[in-house]
């Protein structure tokens, strides 16, 4: 991570407070309209799950990407892959274990622009495994000030610790998995402004 990152981040936050222009806008995301999926093959056959309960933090402007950055925090106990059994599966020590490590954590380290668009430089980190990886992405404005953020990545199972025993094998289970990200997003409350100093009482003159 750049040394310099916590006091370009403390710059955004003080530009943020005070309308500075050029500021990374910050937003909320709209749940009902944004989904997190990931597409596997079970012995040869496709299936797609989704996780139906994240949270994320999101900052971003081209003017500035030292100060821009995508969290996001997925709780593992939501994933629903259509299939009651695969999802028992997908809970135990074999897999996610979620019971010890109920949530998986994505982060930017720095984000940049590239001629195809912006990329996060990133981890992630799932059942303790952190990874790096790229994380392109599209940004696409929208009229009321929000915005949607568009995704696609590839990740190995294995990395994470995914898929033990018999499940390393991967006839029975793919190693590849595609993650896709679509994100509707709104403009985040302004911060409150500060209350002001309640006026000062004047003695009264005989």
């Amino acid at each position: 991570m750049n040394r310099h990152w916590p006091r370009a981040f403390g710059v955004l936050v003080l530009a943020a407070a005070t309308g500075t222009a050029g500021a990374a806008p910050t937003y909320t995301v709209v749940p009902a309209q944004s989904s997190l999926s990931f597409i596997g093959t079970q012995q040869g056959e496709k299936f797609t799950g989704v996780i139906r309960d994240f949270d994320a933090r999101i900052a971003f402007g081209t003017a500035d990407l030292a100060g821009s950055r995508l969290e996001v925090a997925m709780r593992l106990k939501s994933i629903d892959s259509k299939s009651p059994d695969r999802d028992q599966a997908i809970a135990t020590t074999d897999w996610f274990d979620v019971a010890k490590y109920p949530v998986a954590t994505f982060r930017t380290l720095a984000i940049r622009a590239t001629p195809t668009g912006a990329v996060g430089d990133a981890e992630l980190t799932i059942k303790g495994h952190t990874q790096r990886l790229a994380f392109p992405f599209a940004w696409k404005a929208a009229a009321d000030g929000g915005a949607t953020l568009d995704a696609r990545v590839t990740l190995d199972r294995l990395d994470f610790g995914l898929g033990t025993g018999e499940w390393a094998d991967e006839s029975m289970v793919g190693r590849k998995v595609e993650v896709v990200v679509h994100l509707t997003l709104a403009p985040a409350a302004p911060p409150p402004a500060a209350p002001g100093k309640p006026p000062v009482a004047k003695p009264a003159h005989p």
